[in-house]
């Protein structure tokens, strides 16, 4: 009797180190997927690790699960084998749904699916941060899911204050001091009677300011549209040709559909090939912080200018609040 009440903590602890092993080996190559996607969702090359925004936040982030996990192993701690099991099958989904994400065409989904990876994951280290550091594993579930929310807006808010708070290259262009290679202006929505919206009216209007300062040599105009309809693109090409620009110095690009898209343009086409140094990303405020954070992880150097667009208190907040969730799924699955 004595020698199986001594066997059944052995088997119990045997089991956790199991399944520990097995979320460790899981987390792995979920992080080798992640690396991997993230380049191949812009297109590059893997050529090793980079510094770059991304890649740090999910190397810190996995290797912090990782240095979790084996203390857990090397512990003696009894931890319940079913929330293992849990704990397991969510690492294995997470990885299947960051894989479906990087081979599926239609954007909406892959960032429901990026999504879905990056709280998972957020969950799989508050998991373990409740297992390693809590005294008492009773309702660790529950505990788990309160650290997830807590982790969760507070890494929200943050992100949210630096979209919020972030400072364009304005002055440095408003005094004449600013040069650069060409002025980018991303595109947005075109009205009915092929007008530019009062968005993109305003995005072109700072475009023209720096290039009639001479900030500029060229704009490149960017932005796709609705079939029977005029390009974003266009619809700007017009309104500049109509202050004046000379056409040879636009360059339009009109069949992107994501800021992404025409950054990558601007990577291929021109930025390389003309041996650019340096441009100006034209946008609303909200828009910069990420725009830029794409730029640099497509080694493209960047200034940004804001437009002089007003929102009202809550449209805002819902464009900040939006972009700050972009941010966070462009660094972390480089969509």
């Amino acid at each position: 009797m004595l020698i199986m009440i001594s066997v059944k903590p052995k088997i119990h602890i045997i089991k956790n180190r199991i399944l520990l092993f097995l979320i460790l080996i899981s987390e792995l190559i979920s992080f080798s997927l992640l690396y991997y996607f993230r380049y191949k969702n812009q297109n590059l090359a893997l050529t090793g690790f980079e510094n770059k925004t991304g890649n740090i936040v999910s190397a810190v982030l996995y290797l912090l699960i990782s240095l979790m996990v084996i203390v857990n192993i090397f512990s003696s701690r009894k931890i319940s084998v079913s929330y293992l099991w849990f704990i397991l099958f969510v690492s294995i989904a997470a990885s299947f749904a960051l894989t479906a994400a990087g081979f599926l065409i239609q954007k909406e989904i892959r960032i429901v699916l990026s999504s879905v990876f990056i709280i998972t994951n957020v969950f799989l280290f508050s998991a373990f941060a409740v297992i390693t550091f809590s005294s008492n594993l009773k309702a660790v579930f529950l505990k788990s899911l309160l650290v997830f929310v807590i982790m969760f807006f507070a890494g929200m808010t943050y992100i949210f204050i630096c979209v919020l708070s972030f400072s364009d290259d304005s002055e440095t262009y408003i005094t004449g001091d600013g040069k650069a290679d060409a002025g980018v202006i991303l595109g947005a929505a075109v009205w009915g009677g092929n007008r530019p919206s009062p968005v993109l009216r305003d995005r072109i209007n700072k475009g023209y300011d720096i290039y009639i300062k001479g900030a500029v040599p060229k704009l490149v105009i960017t932005g796709g549209g609705s079939p029977n309809e005029m390009t974003e693109a266009e619809v700007s090409k017009n309104a500049l040709i109509k202050y004046g620009v000379d056409s040879q110095n636009l360059i339009v690009e009109n069949e992107s559909n994501s800021t992404v898209e025409q950054i990558h343009f601007v990577r291929d086409k021109l930025y390389k090939k003309r041996n650019w140094k340096k441009i100006v990303i034209i946008s609303d405020n909200f828009h910069l912080m990420r725009s830029k954070e794409i730029c640099s992880f497509n080694d493209i150097k960047a200034d940004c200018i804001a437009t002089d667009k007003s929102y009202s208190t809550e449209g805002n907040m819902n464009y900040y609040l939006k972009e700050s969730f972009a941010l966070i799924i462009f660094w972390m699955c480089g969509i």
